[in-house]
């Protein structure tokens, strides 16, 4: 079995009084731009990696704040896959024998929208929030820790090949 440690990027409207969100807003809050992973295997070591950019099809203008903390734009989204096709790309990356990890729920509401939005009809894998576990782990389920403190308490160097955006 290999673990995917998955980490998505979304853009989001510029202003809620703008036309796209006032089109899809209540059934795309966030739009999927980018499709990060990590495979680990069965020995808790990194074997692979992907990163698929997506391009936006209704939150066009990349929001200040995401694109500030991406470095993604327009100008490298515009030739991108669409939503669909990229996680074709990513649903074959993982193979069949795997579950995904993410750090917090959000990653996992935002694709679970994106693929009833886009109607993605591939099955996704069991996605598991490893910041809800950490925190039954450590007994503090009421504060949602960072991940560089949970990384800091099992002794876990940052690795500058794999930053966390």
């Amino acid at each position: 079995m290999n673990y995917i440690v998955l980490d998505l990027e979304w853009n989001q409207p510029v202003s809620y009084a703008s036309a796209a969100y006032r089109k899809v807003g209540s059934k795309l809050l966030f739009e999927v731009i980018q499709i990060g992973a990590a495979k680990v295997d069965e020995t808790m070591q990194i074997v692979d990696s992907i990163s698929i950019p997506i391009c936006p099809t209704h939150y066009l203008t990349i929001h200040p704040r995401v694109k500030r903390m991406t470095g993604l734009t327009q100008e490298i989204l515009c030739d991108a896959p669409a939503f669909s096709e990229g996680m074709e790309r990513f649903m074959d990356w993982c193979g069949d024998d795997c579950v995904c990890l993410t750090w917090g729920g959000d990653d996992i509401s935002v694709l679970q929208q994106n693929v009833d939005f886009f109607k993605f009809g591939r099955p996704l894998p069991r996605m598991y929030d490893l910041q809800r576990l950490y925190g039954e782990l450590t007994g503090d389920t009421k504060n949602r820790a960072g991940l560089k403190s949970a990384m800091e308490h099992f002794g876990i160097e940052p690795d500058a090949d794999h930053p966390f955006h």
